[in-house]
């Protein structure tokens, strides 16, 4: 009698070993996909607030030596042709204004500007500007309010156009841009 007692008691305590093992796998599990989840939520945000910026990224970017441009994405080409059809209508309808500011509308105009043809232009006019500075520069002269973080993907992502200095921590100096 005793022995199926210790048998079964240690068959019950098997089992639990087994159940908890599984709840855990299933918690690692269920933390790595909501950490998946808040990544793609970042990411749907970040393509609904600067959609043009991020489609050029992808178009310049590379994912292990391969372009990504016809490789990801199809609805962002779409929506970038989306974009690009309104900013050629908001440029038929406002003859009256310059080509730089029909330009800060879309991602490329009649003359061929693109985004980073504006900050390459502003940083030529206006050299060694912090992103901040940078951004108000776009706003007063091309009227295109944009934010840091685009700003900064069209710098880095573009290391044959800009150039910026070191910062300077000990006298409270960030990093300045400049056209090359």
């Amino acid at each position: 009698m005793m022995n199926s007692l210790d048998a079964f008691e240690k068959r019950l305590r098997d089992e639990t070993a087994t159940v908890e093992h599984a709840i855990q796998l299933h918690n690692e599990q269920l933390e790595v996909l909501n950490k998946r989840l808040e990544g793609l939520k970042r990411a749907a945000e970040l393509l609904e607030s600067e959609e043009a910026a991020i489609v050029e990224l992808l178009q310049t970017g590379t994912v292990n030596g391969h372009t990504t441009a016809r490789e990801m994405a199809p609805a962002a080409t779409t929506r970038q042709q989306q974009s690009a059809s309104r900013a050629k209508q908001v440029a038929r309808s406002a003859r009256g204004r310059s080509k730089t500011k029909a330009a800060a509308n879309g991602r490329s105009t009649q003359n061929g500007l693109t985004r980073v043809d504006i900050i390459a232009a502003a940083l030529k006019r206006h050299p060694r500007r912090t992103v901040r500075e940078l951004i108000a520069v776009l706003d007063k002269e091309y009227h295109w309010k944009t934010t840091e973080s685009a700003v900064t993907g069209h710098l880095y992502t573009r290391r044959d156009k800009f150039v910026h200095t070191a910062p300077d921590r000990a006298a409270n100096r960030p990093v300045t841009w400049s056209a090359k």
